[in-house]
């Protein structure tokens, strides 16, 4: 009695977590004007990055775009989050846009869940897998030769060389 009401629990809580993703809405009148007015989002934050990455990116286009729009904004003033970017990151937008965006959101909602931490190498890892999961899933995507060399790198274990050599990540920070 006791296992089956646990794994009900856990059920439920699984079915909850993913629902709140699903029905994310951007906050009606978002200001971000000031520093101060950051914090305030940062659940929003959170949440519109697990949206985007959940989220197949042929479906509820209009409604990408808000989102998009949201973190775009969101990360570029923040001051408590940086997100770098460089040509390669950009090069995997060109097959499936939205990709750079998810990368933002997925590095922002990193560096929040982690007590704004300052581990690049962990953020970039963390970004590049959500990008990853978005890939394979196949949900609205297009086929990526660049994309396809990035998963082999990481399943073979050589995620940190790409790192290094691609994002320029020095091992020693």
């Amino acid at each position: 009695m006791k296992i089956t009401s646990l794994f009900l629990s856990v059920a439920l809580f699984l079915v909850l977590a993913n629902c709140n993703a699903q029905t994310f809405e951007v906050p009606a009148n978002y200001q971000l004007n000031e520093a101060t007015d950051y914090a305030k989002y940062e659940k929003d934050m959170i949440a519109a990055a697990k949206w985007l990455l959940e989220t197949p990116f042929n479906e509820q286009t209009v409604k990408r775009q808000e989102v998009s729009a949201f973190v775009l904004r969101w990360v570029n003033g923040s001051p408590t989050v940086n997100v770098e970017i460089n040509e390669t990151l950009l090069d995997f937008n060109k097959k499936n846009e939205g990709m750079l965006v998810l990368y933002m959101a997925a590095s922002a909602r990193f560096v929040l869940e982690n007590n704004y931490s300052k581990d690049m190498r962990a953020k970039h890892r963390a970004a590049i897998g959500d990008m990853i999961t978005a890939y394979k899933s196949g949900n609205g995507i297009k086929k990526d030769k660049k994309m396809d060399k990035l998963i082999k790198m990481q399943e073979e274990g050589r995620l940190d060389e790409w790192l290094d050599t691609n994002l320029k990540i020095n091992p020693h920070k």
